[in-house]
């Protein structure tokens, strides 16, 4: 599966040595394999275009891909594969932050350059848990591509002050994705004033959990919250959907926070209504996004529905263009441009800068739209600038 992946994008730059190779980390098969290839075909979009406009350092840009599971161990073997064996200098991709964890001490000790799109678990308000931002965010070799946890809830917390709820039921994963979130969303939406009447915790299907909900939205049922807040995996937007609608549990809203939605379950029936957090859709009216989807289409015969494509595409581009920039493939020079840099995305154009502790963190809290599932699509519902929809009531 690995070879073919590799000389399926080998293909796609055309024969010939590769001066410089990116070794990719993504779930391609397994519970979050929807993410994981959303992600490669972002990347092969960009590489088709890299390769098209001159390549890096003048020779065709070559892509190296391991398929991490969304298992820790089988992404750090897959990482030191790509350094003890590949070579390679600068690491793409990334999903989960459990994986990352799982990776650090790795990534210490080869520190090649790392840009990451995924594990978003800061740290940052949790003193009994040390996340990936506090771990490695002031490391000169490591880029955050993807907001943070308390950057994905200050985008929450604007839409719920809009929305005028006034209880939240929260259910999250177990793990290092939805513990610290849960607690930091439980301290801000109590700040605005809002209750919180039930923090329940369950394991994800990703992580090993059942799929079965049942006891846990059955408590939500009892608190009767104006809206149920859950953060999970991919893999458990849609059996919690199921049963919340087969327990005839309606809260008014219904908020999902999953790095990524299944590929297909915009026109799953118990998806109805269902909202969420999501960085890129491809109704978007900006041109960048525009060019983005059409290119897409073009490429892979179907919209771009996670935003992890988005998120690969520019993360690629940006590598491309920071060492085409430094004009080498040493580390300090192609630091020094992935600093200084801005660099194209389907949401515009974005940079590196600092955040609470991280050195390097490209998208912030501004790049978060409110989607609700609405007639088998999703529409974008707030902000109200980039709204395609008005918010539909659905109990």
């Amino acid at each position: 599966m690995k070879r073919a992946l590799a000389i399926a994008l080998l293909s796609l730059v055309g024969l010939g040595f590769a001066q410089v190779r990116i070794g990719v980390l993504s779930p391609l098969t397994g519970a979050a394999a929807g993410t994981g290839q959303a992600q490669l075909r972002g990347f092969q979009l960009a590489l088709e275009e890299i390769n098209a406009a001159g390549g890096v350092l003048g020779q065709p840009l070559e892509l190296i891909v391991e398929d991490t599971r969304a298992d820790p161990a089988t992404a750090v073997a897959a990482f030191e594969k790509l350094m003890t064996e590949d070579g390679v200098e600068f690491i793409a991709g990334g999903y989960s932050s459990g994986v990352t964890l799982a990776l650090i001490e790795s990534f210490r000790t080869f520190q090649p350059i790392v840009s990451w799109i995924g594990g978003a678990s800061s740290g940052i308000g949790n003193d009994d848990f040390d996340g990936i931002e506090e771990l490695i965010g002031q490391e000169d070799w490591f880029f955050h591509v993807h907001p943070w946890d308390y950057q994905n809830v200050e985008a929450t917390f604007g839409f719920l002050g809009d929305l005028g709820v006034s209880s939240v039921a929260v259910l999250h994963e177990d793990g290092a994705f939805g513990t610290p979130g849960a607690a930091g969303l439980e301290a801000g939406v109590e700040a605005m004033g809002i209750d919180v009447v039930l923090n329940e915790a369950f394991t994800s299907t990703l992580a090993g959990g059942t799929g079965d909900f049942r006891a846990a939205l059955s408590k939500v049922g009892a608190a009767n919250p104006d809206m149920l807040y859950w953060i999970g995996y991919d893999s458990d937007a849609q059996p919690l959907s199921s049963q919340l609608k087969e327990l005839g549990v309606a809260p008014a809203y219904v908020f999902g926070a999953p790095p990524g939605w299944p590929t297909g379950i915009d026109t799953a029936p118990e998806m109805e209504c269902v909202m969420g957090l999501i960085g890129y859709l491809p109704n978007l009216p900006n041109p960048e996004a525009v060019a983005f989807a059409n290119a897409y289409r073009a490429m892979h015969g179907a919209d771009p529905d996670n935003y992890m494509a988005a998120l690969a595409y520019a993360q690629l581009w940006s590598y491309a263009d920071a060492i085409n920039a430094a004009g080498t493939t040493d580390q300090a020079a192609v630091i020094a441009q992935l600093e200084a840099g801005t660099f194209r995305s389907p949401m515009g154009e974005w940079r590196f800068k600092p955040s609470v502790q991280a050195k390097h963190q490209g998208f912030g809290s501004d790049m978060w739209l409110v989607f609700q599932f609405q007639d088998g699509r999703r529409e974008i519902v707030w902000p109200a600038d980039r709204a395609t929809a008005p918010l539909a009531a659905c109990r």
